[in-house]
Formats: C-alpha cells, structure tokens, sequence
C-alpha cells in the first residue's frame, strides 16, 4: 500500500507596498529644522540691519568730512566766510542745499557726497551739477548747514549736522524728517573738518545733539553760544 506524503505549503510573508525611502525625515524632524532655521533668522536679520546701519553712518561721516573740505577751500578763496546770504549767482540761501550749491563743480565735482541712502531729504541724486539750478536740488541732500561761521570760529563748533526735523531736532521715526538715525545718532561735522557719530538725548520726537562742552544742551540752540548772526539751514524738502 503506498503511503502518500503530504506537502504542505507555508504562506509567504505578506509584503507591504509602502515603504519609507531611506534616508527621509520625518514630520518632527522637519519641525525641528523649520523651527532652528527660524531661530536663526530672528538672529541674523537684526545683526544685518545694524551692520548695514552701521556702515551707510560712517560712509555719511566720510562725505560729511568731504563737504567740509569743499567748505573750508571755499573759504579760503572768500576771505575766511563759509557760503552766506547768497549763492555766487545772487540767489538767496534759504536751505543748505543753496549753500552747498557753489561748492560745484570748483570745489566738488559730485552730487553723491551729499547722499545718504535712508534720509527723507537726501536718498538720492542725478549727479547733474551744471547748469548751477540742476545741482543739489530738493531731494539730494542730507546735511544741514549752519551758516554765519568762518574759518576763524571755534574749531568744536558744528558745521554739518545730518538733517533734522526742521525745528533741530530728531525724532525716533524712522522715514520722517530728522528720523534718518531712528533719532538715536547723528553725524557731526566740525568747523576744523573734523567728524563723528553723536548719540542724541532726549525721547520721541524731542531728541537734540548735546553740546560739546555741556551735554545737557541742545548743539543746535545756535544763538545762545555762537550769537545772533548764525542760523541752521535744514536740507530743501522734496
């Protein structure tokens, strides 16, 4: 009689269609570099506004010292007198941007020194500086001007100051009129050329340039120690 043996089968082991390639993140992974990236750019976007904040101050101080070069080689050639009164054409100076406007092209031979990319007054120029009515126009300058000073004045006395509100002072609002700095700082130019980077006191819109020789008064309070012929031309508005 013969004897049959049975074979029996094992099933397979059943195989998933899905698999997870090797190699790939999961969802807490990817949030965990999501939120690391993120930490990161909180980080370096404020480090990069203050570096460049930082470095458009210190162009501005360098084209501050420039102007006063002009300022002072100009002066030379009229009898010790900063720019006053009237333009070489006979037109009124009213802002700093008529006073500014004789030192082209014989004593400057562009507009860009007078630029300071943040300023409300003085983003930009066209570096058309001739004729004489195309140069220094309303929207390309940066500085005010204190006019009435010589060669001869008190060398610590200011002679450029970046823009202010209209009034001397500074306000912490970024874009406005004297907010180029956010108020904080200003650039300062002196009679004998020389220049710096000045914190400003005060809050709000109410923020002076101390005095050098008194910190707790304004810089720009001209009359009380430079006397009454001086004044501060602020930049024509655009």
């Amino acid at each position: 009689m013969k004897t049959h043996s049975r074979l029996t089968l094992t099933p397979r082991a059943s195989v998933s269609l899905r698999r997870t390639p090797s190699g790939a993140f999961t969802l807490v992974e990817l949030l965990v570099v999501i939120t690391i990236i993120g930490i990161l750019v909180g980080i370096a976007v404020p480090v990069y506004t203050t570096t460049i904040k930082t470095a458009r101050m210190s162009t501005s101080m360098q084209n501050g010292r420039q102007i006063a070069l002009a300022l002072r080689m100009y002066a030379n050639d009229s009898n010790g007198l900063f720019p006053v009164t009237k333009t070489a054409a006979g037109e009124p100076i009213i802002t700093s941007n008529d006073a500014f406007r004789d030192l082209l092209p014989a004593y400057l031979d562009n507009e860009q020194v007078f630029v300071t990319p943040p300023s409300k007054t003085g983003a930009k120029c066209d570096n058309k500086i001739e004729p004489a009515t195309e140069a220094v126009k309303a929207g390309e300058n940066e500085f005010s001007y204190i006019e009435g000073l010589t060669t001869t004045s008190v060398s610590s006395w200011p002679l450029l100051v970046s823009g202010t509100d209209g009034t001397g002072k500074y306000t912490d609002q970024e874009g406005d009129f004297g907010g180029t700095w956010g108020g904080v700082k200003a650039v300062v130019v002196n009679v004998d050329g020389s220049t710096s980077i000045v914190k400003t006191k005060g809050t709000g819109a109410d923020r002076i340039i101390p005095r050098y020789n008194d910190d707790t008064k304004d810089a720009l309070a001209l009359t009380e120690y430079m006397g009454s012929t001086v004044r501060l031309l602020d930049p024509a508005r655009p």
